[in-house]
């Protein structure tokens, strides 16, 4: 009689194919001390596997209508007009700033940043003058 709990799976594998003929090692040679059984080893070994991969890929839809898994024209065209003009708005903040010298601080930008602070904070690096070497002026007297 059978019992209405239980369900019966095969299983079968190709030796010719080097994965399938590792995991037939495995199953073979399973270490019973530390794994209950091979057919517990083969429940914790899948369902670690669906856990870690995520069952929205793993099984098949039940019923309802499919999700759109694909990019339309459409969605490409509207992510395409919306970096375009996040991209003009901050080249145009950036030639600002680049033809105000620095002088002037921008409002945050579209982008959340403060790029004027940046482009001062940048002008005023490269602005710094190094001390005279005594070493170098002579060399750069030599040369002329």
């Amino acid at each position: 009689m059978a019992k209405s709990n239980i369900v019966f799976r095969s299983y079968r594998l190709n030796l010719d194919n080097e994965q399938q003929r590792r995991v037939n090692r495995v199953l073979a040679e399973l270490n019973t001390d530390i794994h209950k059984s091979v057919n517990q080893f083969i429940t914790d070994a899948i369902d670690f596997y669906a856990n870690s991969f995520g069952e929205e890929n793993l099984l098949r839809e039940t019923g309802g209508q499919k999700k759109e898994e694909y990019i339309s024209r459409s969605d490409l065209d509207g992510i395409r007009e919306e970096l375009k003009n996040d991209v003009k708005n901050e080249i145009i903040m950036l030639l600002g700033a680049a033809l105000g010298g620095g002088a002037a601080r921008v409002a945050e930008g579209g982008m959340g940043r403060m790029v004027m602070e940046t482009v001062v904070k940048e002008t005023a690096a490269s602005i710094t003058e190094e001390p005279e070497d005594p070493t170098m002026m002579e060399l750069v007297d030599n040369w002329g």
